[in-house]
């Protein structure tokens, strides 16, 4: 897939929506979020995820979302939430408005490392994600997500490397 040129992203932003994916990772029942660098939503916990190329499939965008912005490979679950997010922050300035399709995942393999587009990480549980500012697609999101964890054997994220796993 070819990426754009900014000039031109901000042309398509300007007039249509984007297709996007998020990913809700599941690890020892509960879901990786990234704090955003870039707007829209920067500073915000949010869910691992991004556009969609033409051509590319829902399911082939999770998978590579997961890959290039966490590291992580995964196994691509059911779809679990869909819906539309309008944003006036985005970048340069230009609101953007995104059609989101989020899907369940599983990881099996690769180690947890953030691109440059994430500053922090952190894994919540069904009881403790309530406690944090969440934008209200991102808790729907997470609501389906635990309703929908069959993922229950699964790889755990270790946040230092001292053998402590998500919450």
């Amino acid at each position: 897939m070819t990426n754009i040129s900014p000039d031109l992203y901000h042309q398509i932003i300007t007039h249509i929506p984007i297709a996007c994916v998020d990913i809700a990772i599941i690890s020892n029942r509960s879901v990786l979020l990234v704090k955003r660098n870039d707007e829209p939503a920067k500073g915000q916990w949010w869910l691992p995820g991004g556009r969609v190329y033409k051509g590319e499939m829902m399911r082939d965008t999770a998978k590579r979302k997961a890959l290039e912005e966490v590291g992580l490979k995964c196994e691509v679950g059911p779809l679990i939430y869909t819906a539309e997010t309008v944003f006036e922050d985005g970048p340069n300035g230009i609101p953007v408005h995104s059609i989101n399709s989020c899907f369940l995942l599983k990881i099996v393999g690769g180690q947890l490392e953030l691109d440059n587009h994430h500053g922090d990480w952190r894994c919540v549980s069904q009881h403790s994600f309530s406690k944090f500012d969440l934008h209200p697609y991102v808790v729907k999101c997470l609501l389906a997500a635990f309703l929908n964890d069959t993922a229950r054997d699964v790889h755990d994220l270790d946040r230092d490397g001292d053998g402590r796993a998500c919450e």
